[in-house]
């Protein structure tokens, strides 16, 4: 396709965006009753030390589904990333940008009309050739009850907007995520036809309403995978449990919420109150907000992909793609005015940060990552046994991203000799690190 390509994304970043925006047909469109019931029986819940595999009814056509997501700063890598994952399986995505962060720090609008950023994203079938892509811009220059995070939720409220939109129903299913992470593909394929009770309307009461993935994390290269973690994000509900898309009689009103747009009080949550706030008689339980959707509020279950590489056979369902950046300057920027803003960052080594950067660095560097709190991968990606991303079987596109992370890394002038270690944060962190 002759699109220009954003300055900045190096060599790797280019030829994944290139792949990831070649016309192509969607290798998986037709659906094939026999490798769907064999997929479906790949899935299982886990509750009360019991698996619950997913089952296959035949359906006539797949259920459809509709990303959302907050979308910043993120990397070209991770957005590169997550389309290629995901080409050509939603029926619509929608992402929402914000003219501040959440600390309330302006930000330059990177997606708006008119700019090469949102041609790529929105004008160039990244996402599949019957996939359209709406980007929205949101600006709030009042006072903000309650912080940052509410700024957060009120931003994600205008993607069930978006959803509504693009015509949601209340068989449909919405997927919520923030831009660097996604579901696999084929867990999404299970999610559109496989017999998964959370996500039949017949039988799901809002009550336990929301499908949580088991994602595997990434820091910064596809060569730095966690082993030893889990990011439990990203979220899927179906549209019938969603305010705005499903019936209003269920919703919360805000005297029900913590504060507008905010996430329910405890009377109304599973997990704090067991919904002794709601009347007993409401065949269906509240609606899920947004903030609900991905706070641990409600009922949930979680997914995993049976493997035999692991003792408990627990796959991942989704991907995290971790501290993605092209320049150690917008990192630190990034650090210095998002969710949990650390205001000395420009002063900090990248390892000093954050125990994730920590672990990222010495992956990258290539030190030992055994005094960290997670660990990487000890071989090579391709020698990895698991399902990794699509966009990560291009030939050499892992190590060149690799490769391309060490010499960013070695031209950051604050150098690498002090580590998370060094930071006094790390002494009384909520999580003790061996040392």
């Amino acid at each position: 396709s002759n699109i220009t390509l954003p300055p900045d994304i190096g060599g790797a970043g280019r030829s994944l965006l290139l792949n990831a925006l070649e016309n192509r047909p969607v290798f998986d469109d037709a659906m094939d009753p026999e490798w769907e019931e064999e997929r479906c029986r790949n899935y299982f819940t886990y509750e009360n030390h019991q698996k619950n595999f997913s089952d296959y009814k035949a359906r006539k056509r797949r259920r459809r589904l509709f990303l959302g997501s907050l979308i910043a700063d993120d990397s070209w890598h991770s957005l590169g990333a997550i389309a290629m994952e995901t080409y050509g399986v939603y029926a619509a995505v929608a992402f929402v940008e914000s003219n501040r962060t959440q600390t309330g720090t302006p930000r330059e609008l990177r997606f708006s009309n008119g700019t090469l950023e949102h041609r790529i994203l929105a004008e160039s079938d990244l996402f599949g050739p019957n996939t359209p892509v709406m980007v929205d811009q949101f600006g709030f220059e009042g006072e903000i009850d309650g912080g940052g995070l509410i700024r957060e939720h009120m931003q994600r409220s205008s993607i069930v907007d978006m959803w509504k939109r693009a015509g949601m129903m209340e068989d449909d299913v919405g997927v919520l995520t923030d831009a660097d992470e996604t579901p696999t593909r084929d867990f999404l394929r299970a999610v559109q036809s496989c017999d998964m009770p959370e996500l039949d309307p017949e039988v799901q009461d809002c009550h336990t309403a929301k499908v949580i993935m088991s994602s595997m994390v990434f820091e910064g290269s596809p060569e730095c995978m966690t082993v030893t973690r889990k990011w439990m994000h990203p979220d899927l509900i179906l549209g019938k449990c969603i305010e705005g898309i499903g019936n209003d009689e269920f919703k919360l009103d805000e005297k029900q919420r913590q504060r507008k747009f905010a996430w329910r009080k405890k009377q109304y949550t599973h997990k704090y109150g067991n919904y002794n706030g709601w009347p007993k008689d409401k065949k269906t339980y509240p609606l899920w907000n947004p903030a609900d959707f991905r706070r641990d509020q409600g009922g949930h279950v979680i997914y995993f992909e049976d493997v035999d590489y692991l003792p408990f056979r627990m796959g991942h369902t989704g991907f995290h793609f971790h501290n993605y950046f092209e320049t150690t300057r917008r990192l630190r920027q990034k650090y210095m005015t998002y969710g949990h803003p650390i205001r000395e960052a420009e002063n900090m080594t990248v390892g000093e940060m954050h125990p994730d950067l920590d672990l990222m660095v010495d992956c990258v560097l290539g030190r030992s990552t055994r005094n960290n709190k997670h660990n990487t991968l000890s071989t090579r990606l391709e020698d990895f046994e698991g399902r990794i991303p699509i966009a990560y079987g291009l030939e050499g596109y892992t190590m060149a991203r690799h490769f391309e992370l060490r010499a960013i890394l070695m031209d950051d002038e604050k150098g690498h000799h002090k580590t998370w270690h060094d930071n006094p944060k790390s002494h009384d962190w909520y999580e003790k690190i061996p040392h």
